[in-house]
């Protein structure tokens, strides 16, 4: 039988989040229900009231992505300068 220590961690944290979650659930109580039916109509309804939105980044190369740090190009001409 070998041991795995990553897998002892793991199985530990896992245990230890399902235990916090447990004792809160035991110390705050359960949320009062709500029937399936109103959460559907409210999703519904909220959904359909708003229309979707696209958002565009201003700025930026033409193809709408923005750029993440500095090209190759950008460090050299400014080695360059």
């Amino acid at each position: 039988m070998s041991f795995n220590f990553f897998d002892w961690v793991r199985n530990g944290v896992k245990d230890s989040v399902l235990l916090g979650v447990s004792d809160a659930v035991n110390t705050m109580g359960m949320p009062p229900e709500e029937s399936s039916k109103e959460k559907i109509l409210g999703f519904l309804k909220s959904d359909a009231s708003s229309e979707p939105s696209v958002r565009r980044i201003s700025g930026g190369s033409p193809s709408g992505v923005k750029k993440l740090g500095r090209s190759i190009s950008d460090v050299v001409a400014k080695e360059a300068s």
